[in-house]
């Protein structure tokens, strides 16, 4: 399950060109437009073969929000 969250941490320190993620962060803080949070989360999507509804989406504010969704995900 942490492997997980270290492969979402990963791609957002890639992508943000961070070196450390803050979960509490609001992901437009963290200098995330609308389309890039979408672009962030299709290829979430595609990497551990999980599928977010329009209604998750709408609750994805955090950092943390998004380790939370994708736990709940892959334990289904």
């Amino acid at each position: 399950m942490e492997d997980a969250i270290k492969k979402v941490e990963s791609v957002l320190e890639k992508k943000l060109k961070l070196t450390t993620i803050d979960p509490n962060k609001e992901l437009r803080e963290l200098g995330l437009d609308s389309l890039d949070v979408v672009e962030l989360l299709l290829g979430l999507e595609d990497e551990f073969g999980i599928e977010f509804t329009s209604e998750e989406l709408k609750d994805l504010k955090k950092v943390d929000d998004l380790y939370n969704a994708i736990r709940a995900k892959i334990k289904k």
